[in-house]
């Protein structure tokens, strides 16, 4: 594939489908290990040694000099045509590939039967033109820019900004390496999936390896192989950009930034996975082109969402770089003011020192930035130069040995790993102390542990798309996809090479032992045995594989080191991507050629008649071994993959070129490419209860396939094939293919788009099914669409009745005949936006719709949209009318419900329950929460202590919850909600005490419960480390908290991340509650609280985050708190004023902190012991609220974001130096109505006048003025 530089449209050859990646990389010259698992029914190994490789030059060329192979961002423009045209000869059907290779070949027939990889049911009707059009419509419009790949590489360039200042003080080399990684990086997330996972894999353990290797000849070998592999990767980015189908499919693809997503974000991410699905099998183009549309908006607001998010992270890091910085300005200040020049030098090493590096963010920041400022200034290295000279030189005379240099630091920068911080302490410490640095990794298995998590952690942040130091809060799985496995592999046979002994053999066996690891676990997953969940699991068995591999290795002799060295430089020739099964389908089913015929891949070179017959059916070999198969009268080089038990084509030119599955048809004895693959080599045992879980789950539709992979630790693959087997067809969120719609559903619809109250997705929404049904019903009854038919009369009339201010969105859409969105997409467009028209009201007839709707069962997302008003106005209207905000999703049986309070009980997991039940993980939380949800109380609190205190006695003692209630004359639930809510928690702090070393009797003792109970407790308790009763906010692990609370994580997935107790997780959640409600003021909290107050009208989070000046996170802190009843009033002395102002009323609001570690243990202690609420309040001194929220459910900490009203942008926003709000302009024009609802919203809901003035973005003077 060749781009011309010259033509600004960057056209592209029709042939570009055919030639492949051609800049392929030279893989020859590395290794792999020999296998050592015995015999094998896989074939065996070659012994053949492959030619060496060029070197590519060290340094990229410039962008407007690259040859293809590296060339930049190719143009989004042309390739569309291109493929239509390469495409239009295959309209009149399509050919199998093996069947059209079999036909003249000698011996053979040509084979139709599983040849042909299409399936019935995958883009039935489809064509290439329809693909082109569909992303001319909604990609690139008129315009040459490929929308959603610009918005990508947007967010990589705001990505890179963010490197430099993750790695402030980091080796310099690196931090230029990291960033250009993000670069290409930005072009991975385009490709289909098993390219992006085969690439991302290898580039991660050549970065990993590149971080830790000190040697700059072997850190200079890895560059160049990092090069190549950016080369190879451009290349397959500028064939997939003119390529339409995997244009298309890259639509569904999770953005770039993925990792810097909310949970809720990943959710919709796996919703874009599962529309997918749906595209694939859709009936029409009709239906492709709704579906595909949904999927674009749902990228596009990602996409959106990603921006915003990179730029709050690094708004947050400038805000600490420059209090670190402060700090080292600080310290050289004092330093210069000492005489003593011993002194003077001494201070600085004394100020950086650090007992414990890692565990105060501050401390470790001040030690980078002193780090960096050394680096950059030659200033400060000259004056620190000077210092040391003042200090040695009068040593020197006398024959004594003065300190060390600072600024020879820089010469010696330790390698970057999780240790880099503590490690570049010690250089520090040794300036001073002129000893060398401990080993803090004593043993081989604590360093490989180390080795095996920062390349998991490495491969996690391509995938994820993160940066290499931000916060990587997501579970790790406890397996890796297949091509992810081979891209380790890969990445390590060609390290082993090219650095040869050292850290590159260390990483390179890392990578493998990585691989080999999650094997062995999707083996075991498929085989239904108890895998340790998590990353944790995959690391210990990759850290026990390296150091048993690492202690044999060096018992090799000489020749057997040689001969595996020839094997692995064999297996790395052979070792590419495979050829990505969804995009083959979608090639297959319009008419084009991915990666061109198949006849491409044969070798020139070999003429089939003189090869020998191997060893195995259908197998030929040349006399070094090499093996081929016969397709068509040419020669195909061919592989086994073990991994999935197949034979592999692929092109010994080009490695790196994606490789097609083939199997022998023995009825035809011809070979046949196919898609049954995913299932593992070995052909292992596959327990029936994996695969019913797997059914069950498919059926339950409310994963996508992948986050089903995910779950159960097998590969996607598996679970394509399980659906397929079963006949089970997934559906999304708004999915064509859910169940045939009932008639009384399909006249409602119809019935509401004749109406035309509500938007088709409104429509969708409320009535359960897809947005392309609604679509197809309105099509097929002749309903015109009203989003295209707004005449400017319609909008007139909008605007009219918008700034009249009488009527909510809803009433005016249902007046002049359009979507409520339509009214608000109308009011965002206007250029003036005086005060009337922010607010949303909330008239009678909309607090009745909503008030209906929720007794429907639908959910705060689905009604907040359907009437324009924020997610918290539909909570509060809820919780007035005593209305669940959500109901269960699915029924349960109540042996069901029994088992998920039983299960909760002994302390399992939501996601353990909802595996063991049968029931999804939503359900399960909604049965938790929803028990007597009516009375809006825990269901426990419902009964006298007495009671409650012999509840928890007879259930130390074992009894079942029916058999207590049956004796107490309870309700099972008030037993239940005992058992879930009180003992777990008091059961939770007892586990951590006995963590922290204290005896079962100490605990029995501060707590009141048994010895013999609190015996049993601590067999079920893992042995504690050092420090796992260390973690503060502040620390390493507590920023991760803290980065998991903000995305909208449970205290539960925050104690499964960091390993700790629930307990402890619990107590970080309280630091973090405290650090946020502290840093908001009392007039803004007193804002807060009146805008959420108000029963008329509704605010949105980003609203209330303008009006105060905060930051959306804590806004939704605040709202969180709010909502669970933690924000008090008080009565405070009337203030001189106005009466119609806020500062004449005597009210204060207070938020009631959490209880401390000392005073839970009292609380739960004194509960136990019969006290009632009040008692225990008044014992602590603290509010009732503080220890009711001892006990609540483990819901998140943040409130849900209310959906964004405005148009998005076209893309995110870039990165700037955080400064003050854009200030208002100087003058506006206020309209009388402006005027009073200014006054109504002072008067009635006492908002100050700089809340009124932001919400509104006028000059704050007017405000006063209106108010005066």
């Amino acid at each position: 594939m060749k781009i011309s530089n010259g033509d600004s449209s960057h056209h592209v050859n029709q042939d570009s489908y055919a030639s492949g990646e051609d800049a392929s990389v030279s893989q020859e010259d590395t290794e792999s290990s020999v296998d050592k698992s015995g015999a094998s029914s896989a074939p065996s190994q070659d012994t053949s040694q492959a030619d060496r490789a060029k070197k590519l030059p060290i340094a990229p060329q410039p962008l407007d000099q690259r040859s293809a192979a590296a060339a930049s961002t190719p143009s989004r423009s042309s390739g569309t045509d291109s493929a239509r045209t390469a495409g239009s000869g295959r309209s009149s059907g399509t050919t199998s590939t093996a069947a059209t290779l079999s036909r003249g070949a000698t011996g053979t027939t040509p084979s139709t039967g599983g040849a042909d990889i299409t399936h019935s049911d995958t883009l039935p009707g489809a064509t290439a033109a329809e693909f082109t059009d569909l992303l001319k419509e909604y990609d690139t419009g008129d315009h040459a820019a490929h929308k959603n790949s610009d918005r990508n590489m947007e967010v990589a360039k705001y990505m890179e900004f963010g490197v430099g200042l993750e790695m402030t003080g980091y080796p310099p080399d690196v931090v230029r390496f990291e960033k250009s990684q993000l670069d290409v990086r930005g072009l991975l997330v385009d490709l289909p999936l098993s390219q992006r996972e085969f690439y991302g894999s290898a580039l991660a353990t050549l970065s990993a390896a590149y971080k830790l290797e000190t040697d700059p000849k072997k850190r200079l070998a890895i560059l160049e192989k990092a090069l190549e592999l950016d080369g190879v990767i451009r290349n397959a980015s500028a064939r997939a950009a003119n390529d339409p189908v995997d244009r298309v499919l890259s639509i569904f693809q999770p953005p770039m930034g993925e990792g810097y997503l909310s949970l809720s974000g990943r959710e919709d991410v796996d919703r874009l996975a599962r529309l997918q699905e749906d595209f694939l099998d859709a009936r029409d183009p009709a239906e492709r082109k709704a579906i595909f549309k949904l999927a674009v908006e749902i990228k596009a607001r990602l996409q959106q969402l990603i921006g915003i998010a990179v730029n709050v992270d690094q708004y947050g890091q400038l805000e600490q770089w420059e209090e670190a910085n402060k700090e080292v300005d600080r310290i050289l200040k004092e330093a210069e003011a000492q005489t003593d020049p011993a002194k003077r030098y001494e201070l600085i090493g004394r100020q950086l020192f650090q007992i414990t590096p890692g565990q105060d963010r501050l401390k470790d920041k001040v030690l980078l930035a002193f780090t960096q400022r050394m680096y950059t200034s030659a200033e400060l290295r000259n004056k620190l130069n000077a210092w040391h000279i003042q200090v040695t030189s009068p040593l020197n005379a006398h024959g004594v040995g003065g300190p060390k240099r600072y600024t020879d630091i820089l010469g010696k920068l330790p390698p970057v790993s999780d240790d880099y911080v503590r490690d570049l302490s010690d250089l520090y410490t040794d300036v001073l102390s002129d000893t060398s640095h401990r080993n803090h990794s004593i043993t081989p298995k604590v360093r490989a542990a180390r080795l095996a998590t920062q390349i998991l952690e490495g491969v996690m942040r391509v995938m994820l798309e993160m940066t290499p130091i931000g916060f990587l809060a997501d579970q790790i799985p406890s397996t890796l996809p297949d091509n992810v496995r081979m891209g380790l592999e890969f990445g390590g046979m060609m390290l082993d090479l090219i650095t040869g002994a050292g850290v590159g053999k260390q990483v390179g066996r890392g990578a493998k032992a990585l691989a080999a690891a999650a094997r062995k676990t999707e083996l075991d997953n498929l085989a239904g045995k108890v895998v340790r969940a998590g990353g944790k699991g995959l690391v210990d068995d990759a850290s026990e594989r390296i150091a048993r591999e690492t202690l044999a290795d060096e018992r090799l002799s000489p020749e057997a080191k040689a001969t595996a060295q020839v094997l692995e430089r064999k297996a790395l020739v052979e070792t590419g991507p495979a050829v990505d099964p969804v995009s083959e389908l979608a090639h297959e089913a319009v008419g084009i050629n991915s990666y061109g015929s198949l006849a491409t891949y044969a070798d020139p070179h070999v003429v089939p008649g003189s090869l020998r017959r191997g060893a195995q059916p259908g197998i030929l070999e040349d006399s070094k071994g090499d093996r081929y198969i016969e397709l068509g009268g040419k020669a195909y080089r061919v592989r086994f993959d073990r991994d999935n038990d197949t034979w592999r084509v692929f092109d010994p030119a080009a490695s790196w070129r994606p490789q097609y599955p083939v199997r022998l048809n023995e009825k035809t004895n011809t070979w046949e490419v196919h898609g049954d693959v995913g299932l593992m080599g070995g052909k292992p045992k596959i327990s029936d209860g994996v695969v019913q879980e797997i059914v069950r789950l498919l059926k339950e539709g409310d994963m996508s396939q992948q986050q089903i992979a995910t779950r159960m630790g097998v590969s996607m693959a598996f679970v394509r094939n399980t659906a397929s087997d079963y006949s089970i067809r997934q559906s999304a969120p708004g999915s064509v293919r859910n169940q045939p719609i009932p008639p009384a559903t399909r006249e409602a619809a119809i019935r509401l788009l004749r109406e035309g109250d509500l938007s088709r997705s409104d429509i969708a929404a409320r009535l359960g099914i897809s947005r392309a049904f609604v679509s197809t019903l309105a099509k097929s009854n002749n309903i015109a669409v009203l989003a295209n038919t707004i005449s400017p009369e319609i909008r007139l009339q909008v605007e009219k009745l918008l700034a009249e201010g009488s009527l909510s969105t809803t009433e005016i859409g249902r007046k002049v005949g359009i979507s409520a969105n339509s009214v608000l997409n109308i009011r965002s467009g206007m250029k003036s936006l005086p005060a009337h028209r922010w607010h949303r009201k909330i008239t009678a007839a909309v607090r009745a719709d909503i008030i209906r709707q929720l007794t429907e069962g639908a959910s705060q997302r689905e009604v907040a949209r359907a009437n324009g008003v924020s997610r918290n106005s539909v909570w509060r209207i809820a919780r007035q009318e005593r209305l669940p905000v959500k109901v269960l999703r699915a029924p349960a049986t109540p042996e069901q419900i029994d088992q998920v309070f039983a299960l909760r009980g002994q302390g399992k997991t939501i996601r353990v329950v909802a595996s063991t039940v049968g029931l999804s993980e939503t359900t399960v939380k909604d049965i938790c929460a929803n028990v007597n949800a009516d009375t809006y109380k825990r269901s426990w609190w419902d009964t006298t202590p007495e009671k409650r205190t012999a509840v928890l006695r007879q259930l130390d003692q074992g009894k079942a919850a029916k058999e207590i209630a049956k004796e107490q004359g309870l309700p099972v639930e008030t037993v239940r909600g005992i058992a879930n809510q009180q003992r777990m928690a008091r059961d939770s702090l007892a586990s951590e005490l006995l963590r922290e070393g204290q005896s079962f009797i100490e605990v029995g003792d501060k707590l009141g419960i048994p010895p013999e109970y609190v015996l049993r407790l601590r067999h079920k308790v893992p042995p504690g480390t050092h420090d796992i009763h260390d973690i503060q906010l502040n620390s390493a692990d507590g920023a991760v908290a803290e980065d998991m609370f903000k995305k909208g994580y449970t205290r539960e997935d925050v104690a499964e991340k960091l390993g700790i107790s629930l307990w402890k997780a619990h107590s970080l959640a309280n630091e973090y509650r405290s650090k946020t409600m502290d840093s908001v003021m009392p007039k803004q909290l007193a804002d807060l609280v009146a805008a959420l107050d108000d029963q008329d009208r509704t605010f949105t989070t980003g609203e209330l985050a303008r009006a105060t000046g905060l930051p959306e996170t804590t806004v939704m802190v605040v709202e969180r708190e709010y909502e669970m009843g933690s924000i008090v009033s008080h009565a405070a002395s009337p203030q001189p004023g106005p009466s119609h102002g806020t500062a004449s009323v005597g009210v204060s609001y207070e938020w009631i902190r959490p209880l401390t570690a000392e005073q839970e243990g009292q609380a739960i202690r004194a509960l136990d012991d019969g006290q009632r609420l009040k008692q225990v309040a008044d014992g602590l001194h603290v509010d009732v609220a503080a220890v009711e929220r001892l006990y609540e459910q483990d819901l998140p900490l943040v409130a849900p974001a209310d959906d964004p009203i405005d148009p998005l942008p076209a893309a995110a926003p870039a990165p700037t130096t955080p400064s003050t709000t854009t200030p208002p302009p100087a003058t506006v024009v206020l309209s009388e109505a402006d005027k009073i609802e200014i006054r109504k919203l002072a008067r009635d809901d006492q908002l100050s006048p700089e809340f009124i003035a932001n919400l509104f973005e006028i000059p704050l003077d007017e405000v006063k003025k209106v108010l005066a």
